[in-house]
């Protein structure tokens, strides 16, 4: 018996999840099916006697989340590459003019960065249909048999996965946290997570080249399913499919969002994160049934490229968090100084005094952030740092200047840090979480010009903090 094979290239896959369906689809019907998300492409070898080329086609499409690519047809790379860089320049001076309007952007751990990972959950959810709409229809189909048509069952199904998704985003970030137990080594991870990030939201924009960074671990998605298909009850099924869908890691968004939390370096801010995410992306799966008869393959796949730009902006706030931890001359803030545009009157720099043989300095600190954030030092003076922590929280309460290599952990009341400056130029420094930076300008007389009082006040973020309101917990 001959077998014909053909290679078909796929527009539509965000995943490695997305390779597995299309497989799953095809594999009771042609002698061999093999799919690709870094190739963009399923190589299928089948009896042309038992199923058509135009059958196959119909099947890899069939639910509208993926479509054929037709022969001969080229993707615009330099177009697609214009569009990314044009919005990349647009989202800074954007960064820029929202800042001098008094708007802070939001933040890993902010309240307003677990509303953006919430919009990402929702977007995200059209994405979650195809993957994981077919375990609710079983549950669900399940249940009917025997006459449980109760919504009650939906809510078991949300409440187990909002719950399984939260907990493993605190064990990445609890990872990430234990791991990162030098300031190099922290930033890095952040840095790391930030930058596959971006590297997931590309290959989601269509740049192929960025699929080929995702992992599948297709032992633990097997091992879901086969579980959750061999759940039994009114509420066991649904239960054991809400809570082992925070397994399925080989989704494309759950690798994004969990390397996300371990970036975080903190447990709750990574329990909140992707629980935030979770809570997004039920109300899209549960009710797909509804939602998918109104909404177009071509809408479902814009939708999809506007959670691949939320998630590009992430990774990006990701990235700067860890420079900005490093003390880097490449943070956005850093960056913002020295290209100009310094609009900002003169900023109010702290003052040392000296005393003895220190020059000390002192610095307010609150859930807003630090009052004030620049200091002027002199070169070759030690330094006497009095932080006086008047309101701690989960952002505040570690400061780190790598230049320096201090690590300062912080309690409520006065805290006292000593330290050299030994070189002049402009040291940055921030929380732990790279979210309230900070600003020493060292100088060989103690004193800053007009020019850099600017810059420091051009590069500061509007607001100055973290944005918490209070609690043990950034933003939680």
């Amino acid at each position: 018996m001959l077998y014909m094979k053909k290679i078909f290239r796929i527009e539509g896959m965000t995943c490695n999840s997305c390779a597995n369906l299309i497989e799953y689809k095809l594999k009771d019907k042609v002698k061999h099916v093999s799919a690709s998300y870094s190739k963009g492409e399923v190589e299928v070898e089948f009896d042309e006697n038992k199923i058509s080329e135009k059958k196959i086609i119909s099947l890899i499409e069939e639910g509208g989340e993926f479509s054929i690519v037709e022969e001969g047809r080229t993707e615009d790379k330099v177009g697609l590459w214009f569009m990314i860089g044009s919005f990349l320049v647009l989202a800074y001076f954007a960064y820029g003019w929202i800042s001098d309007l008094g708007f802070s952007i939001p933040g890993v751990g902010e309240q307003s960065g677990f509303i953006i990972l919430f919009f990402v959950g929702i977007l995200t959810g059209f994405h979650c249909v195809s993957m994981c709409g077919v375990f609710v229809v079983s549950y669900t189909t399940s249940n009917a048999k025997v006459g449980h048509k109760g919504f009650m069952q939906h809510f078991v199904y949300g409440g187990s996965k909002v719950f399984s998704y939260a907990v493993i985003g605190g064990i990445f970030g609890l990872i990430g946290g234990i791991f990162s137990f030098s300031i190099g080594l922290r930033a890095g991870i952040a840095i790391f997570a930030g930058l596959f990030m971006v590297s997931y939201a590309l290959s989601m924009l269509g740049v192929g080249f960025f699929r080929k960074f995702s992992f599948n671990p297709k032992f633990l998605t097997k091992w879901a399913a086969k579980t959750t298909h061999g759940a039994k009850g009114f509420y066991t099924a649904p239960f054991m499919t809400g809570i082992l869908s925070g397994f399925f890691i080989a989704c494309g968004p759950l690798q994004a969002l969990y390397l996300y939390a371990a970036g975080t370096g903190s447990f709750w801010t990574g329990f909140f994160s992707l629980g935030a995410f979770s809570l997004g992306t039920l109300p899209v799966l549960i009710g797909f049934g509804s939602l998918t008869s109104v909404i177009s393959k071509k809408a479902t796949k814009r939708i999809l490229k506007i959670a691949a730009v939320l998630v590009l902006i992430l990774g990006l706030i990701m990235i700067n968090r860890g420079l900005v931890v490093l003390g880097s001359d490449y943070s956005f803030e850093a960056i913002a100084s020295n290209i100009g545009g310094v609009s900002a009157g003169a900023t109010a720099a702290g003052a040392a005094v000296l005393e003895g043989d220190f020059q000390v300095i002192n610095m307010e600190v609150t859930r807003y952030g630090w009052t004030p954030d620049t200091f002027t030092l002199k070169k070759g003076v030690p330094v006497k740092w009095n932080i006086d922590v008047k309101e701690l929280t989960g952002c505040n309460n570690e400061i780190i200047v790598r230049d320096y290599d201090i690590d300062a952990k912080l309690k409520k009341g006065m805290n006292v840090v000593e330290f050299l400056p030994d070189e002049t130029g402009t040291v940055r420094w921030s929380c732990w979480m790279g979210m309230i930076p900070g600003t020493f300008i060292v100088t060989d007389d103690g004193l800053a010009s007009d020019t850099q009082l600017k810059e420091v006040a051009a590069s500061a973020p509007a607001g100055g903090g973290c944005g918490c309101g209070g609690g043990s917990t950034c933003g939680a």
